[in-house]
């Protein structure tokens, strides 16, 4: 205990044989310069005494670098000291002079790359211009630029045959010169397995976004790592580029692939507002065969819903973006005046788009029996269609950028066994963007059922809005026709606009104020309902929490006035 409190006593009287050092830096009116200095005078180490002539000439050669850096060559110092050596305040008075200008810019591009449209587009755009004043953290970050440009278009042998900057300080003038030689570009060469047995291997080839020959890029490869890893068949899989066994221009490629367990699983649950505490279940079987086949089960439960589906899919030339998907699945739905029983079974082919839209041409089986308000129904639809999807993001789990769009048609005909005649179009987008750390959010909901009678659709093709997702202040489903005793039967069009605003108030954290705006209706004879409020949005590290306050602010039942809280957890595009 002794040793203990001497070592601490010894600690604490060391440290104060050292001066509490304050810098007020006077006549420098150009932010950045002031802002440098500031930086390299709090790298220097504390003094016993700030009054040293050791000290203050290390405060004069910091100051100089740092304005230096900048272009100032001419910049003269006075240093006043004042305080006791326990805390001193050093004024350091600068006349920065004039600055030096850039007279002399000579950048070439000597090798393959003096004609590749990236390399002439970044000389054109170099940091420094002619008549610019000197500033060398351009000059660096300009050699950088270059050096990774080189790097990721595969020219390997990339250096500088010269780089320096030239400064006469009597007229305050310098020359910069770059000459930058990128060498031969390389090119991509053959997929590299180590294990020929390797099952996946033609879906990796198939995933190939190039072929052996073409010119080196590293961003085109960081792509094909992405789309292999996404395919669910490996535990890990990296290709990476083996530029030590280069053969002639062509690099080969390394794939370094561990496949997944047989079956895996995974278990969650969430919450909202509209349903309360959610279960999830998922089993996932990604390698059925040696052709890629691969099977997926979910199982989904609320209080009000339960559903289970299962999915096989089959690839035509990828797994990813090309590929057949067998689906079947059961729901049942309990849930205010809906009490419904739906069997579903369908066939579908994806196949990614140019644009990269998905774009699914599907049949599906419908069967759905139960009771809709007072109505009892059961509904057997055939039903081939097409359906378009696009999702975008920027920022991971916490986007700053993105949308989500969906579309679809689907039909139904007497002619070929359905219950009922039906045409369903349907489309939803959201878009989210951000400016200054501001955020705003749209969403847009449109549908509609071209059928002789809305008793004729089942009731999980019905339009309904209200809650967390659509209308907010509304309770779940609750805004739609009604029949003469108020029970609820759906609508045949739907119609939802939401807006909102979001505010950073701290790290993580905005605030919003939103409006939605819509109806599910059968004749738009009934006034637009329309809520509002209030929430918070906290961007945690499992992604959105979304917490509001709303309440109607119109719609056909004017007695309604109380306010809705909606929670939720998880992505919203």
């Amino acid at each position: 205990m002794f040793k203990f409190l001497f070592l601490l006593l010894t600690l604490l009287a060391h440290g104060s044989l050292y001066a509490d050092v304050i810098f007020s830096i006077k006549g420098v009116d150009n932010k950045d310069v002031k802002e440098n200095i500031d930086v390299f005078l709090k790298g220097l180490s504390q003094p016993k005494d700030a009054n040293s002539q050791s000290y203050l000439q290390q405060v004069k050669t910091s100051t100089q670098q740092a304005v230096t850096a900048l272009g100032y060559y001419q910049m003269q110092l006075d240093i006043n000291v004042e305080g006791e050596t326990d805390k001193q305040t050093l004024t350091l008075q600068v006349n920065l002079g004039q600055p030096t200008r850039i007279i002399g810019l000579n950048l070439k591009l000597l090798g393959e790359g003096n004609t590749d449209a990236a390399f002439l587009s970044l000389i054109k755009n170099f940091p420094l211009k002619k008549n610019d004043i000197l500033h060398h953290g351009k000059y660096e970050q300009g050699k950088s630029q270059l050096k990774n440009l080189a790097q990721q278009h595969g020219y390997i042998d990339a250096k500088f045959v010269k780089a320096s900057v030239d400064v006469i300080s009597k007229n305050n003038s310098a020359t910069v010169n770059i000459w930058f030689d990128t060498g031969i570009r390389y090119q991509f060469g053959e997929l590299i397995f180590p294990s020929e047995d390797l099952p996946s291997k033609q879906f990796i080839t198939a995933l190939q976004n190039f072929k052996a020959g073409d010119p080196y890029d590293s961003q085109t490869l960081i792509k094909f790592n992405t789309e292999t890893n996404r395919t669910g068949y490996f535990k890990s899989i990296s290709i990476l580029p083996e530029i030590s066994k280069k053969q002639g221009r062509e690099i080969p490629l390394l794939v370094v692939a561990k496949m997944r367990p047989k079956d895996s699983f995974s278990a969650g649950i969430g919450f909202s507002t509209d349903e309360g505490v959610r279960g999830k279940f998922r089993w996932t079987r990604p390698w059925v065969n040696k052709y890629g086949h691969s099977v997926v089960g979910n199982v989904v439960a609320s209080v009000p819903e339960q559903e289970a589906t299962l999915a096989y899919n089959i690839p035509i030339s990828d797994p990813l973006y090309h590929y057949y998907s067998i689906q079947t699945g059961y729901k049942f739905v309990d849930d205010d005046d809906t009490d419904t029983e739906q069997y579903v079974f369908s066939v579908g082919r994806f196949k990614r788009l140019e644009n990269n839209w998905l774009r699914d041409v599907f049949i599906k089986y419908h069967n759905e029996t139960g009771e809709q308000g007072q109505d009892d129904f059961s509904a057997e639809l055939i039903m081939p269609g097409i359906s378009f999807s696009r999702t975008r993001l920027r920022g991971g789990i916490r986007p700053t950028w993105g949308d989500s769009q969906q579309y679809e048609v689907a039909v139904s005909n007497k002619s070929w066994l359905s219950s009922a005649n039906l045409l369903k179009v349907y489309g939803k987008a959201k878009f989210l963007r951000s400016y200054n750390e501001q955020q705003f959010f749209s969403s847009t909901e449109v549908g509609a059922l071209y059928t002789d009678s809305i008793f004729n659709v089942p009731a999980s093709m019905r339009f309904f809005a209200g809650g967390d997702q659509s209308i907010r202040g509304f309770s779940y489903e609750s805004i739609a026709p009604e029949d003469d005793d108020g029970y609820l039967i759906g609508g045949k069009y739907l119609a939802v606009q939401r807006l909102e605003y979001r505010y950073p108030v701290a790290a993580n954290w905005k605030l919003a104020a939103f409006v939605d705006a819509g109806t599910a209706t059968s004749t738009f004879s009934e006034p637009i309902s329309v809520g509002s409020g209030i929430g918070v949005v906290w961007s945690s590290p499992i992604g959105p929490v979304r917490f509001y306050v709303a309440a109607p602010v119109s719609n056909a039942d004017t007695s309604i006035d109380q306010w809705m809280v909606h929670f939720m957890i998880g992505p919203e595009l």
